[in-house]
C-alpha cells in the first residue's frame, strides 16, 4: 500500500522546498558527512549495482557511479530528483527515479547494494519500505540503514517535538528496532555502529 497521501504530500512539500540549497546549506553538509559514513559501510566494488532509498539530490548515487556498475536513487521529492540530475548530467551511470519507498520500481534482486540514510523516519510504514529494499537486493547483497536512533534520551525529546511541529516526521526508532525491521525483512547478521555519541546509528545487514 503507498504511503497515505497527505503524509506523502507533506513529505513532498518539505523536500521540495529544500531542494535548491540541498547539499550547500549547513544542515546538508552534517547530513553528507554521515551519508558518507553509511555508504563506506557497503563496501562497494566494481560491478555493484547501488539503489539509494531517499536519495535526496543524489550526493551518494553520484559517488557511487565512479565505482560501481550501476547507481540508481529514488526520492519522492521531484524537485530532488530535478535538481539530483542537473547535478549529474554528466555521469552516464547515474540513474535518478521519483518514486514511493514502499513501492519501489524495480524487479526482484535488481541491486547488489542498497542504502537508506537519514529518511526512514519520514515513512509511516517502515517495515513496508525496508521490505521493499529487501525485495530488489540479490541474494549476497547487502543493506545499510543510517538514522538518527532513540536510544539517547535526548533524541527521544526531539522526535516528540518534530511528531508535532514536522509533518512529514513520522518517527525515529531505536537502533534495535531497525536491525529488527531488517530481520523481519529477512537479511541477516544485522550489526550496528554508532555515531554522534551513539545518537546516529548505521545498520547493516545481508541478504543470504
Amino acid at each position: 500500500m503507498p504511503i497515505r497521501s497527505t503524509h506523502r504530500d507533506a513529505n513532498r512539500r518539505h523536500f521540495d522546498r529544500w531542494a535548491a540549497r540541498y547539499e550547500s546549506d549547513g544542515v546538508s553538509r552534517r547530513l553528507a558527512a554521515l551519508q558518507q559514513a553509511a555508504l563506506a559501510e557497503l563496501a562497494l566494488e566494481p560491478g555493484d549495482r547501488l539503489l539509494d532509498v531517499g536519495c535526496g539530490t543524489g550526493a551518494a548515487v553520484r559517488a557511487a557511479a565512479a565505482i560501481t556498475e550501476r547507481a540508481v536513487g529514488v526520492d519522492l521529492s521531484a524537485a530532488m530528483i530535478a535538481r539530483g540530475r542537473e547535478l549529474a548530467a554528466a555521469i552516464a551511470n547515474v540513474e535518478l527515479l521519483e518514486a514511493d519507498a514502499e513501492v519501489l520500481p524495480f524487479g526482484d534482486g535488481s541491486f547488489t547494494a542498497v542504502l537508506c540514510t537519514t529518511s526512514l523516519h519520514h515513512y509511516p510504514h517502515g517495515e513496508r519500505a525496508v521490505a521493499e529494499m529487501a525485495r530488489v537486493l540479490a541474494s549476497g547483497g547487502r543493506a545499510v540503514i543510517a538514522d538518527a536512533v532513540t536510544d539517547r534520551w535526548m533524541v527521544r525529546i526531539a522526535d516528540r517535538v518534530l511528531r508535532r511541529l514536522q509533518r512529514s516526521h513520522a518517527g525515529l526508532r531505536r537502533s534495535g528496532e531497525i536491525e529488527a525491521l531488517l530481520a523481519d525483512a529477512g537479511l541477516a547478521r544485522p550489526r550496528t555502529s554508532w555515531l554522534m555519541g551513539g545518537t546516529y546509528a548505521i545498520v547493516r545487514a545481508a541478504k543470504g
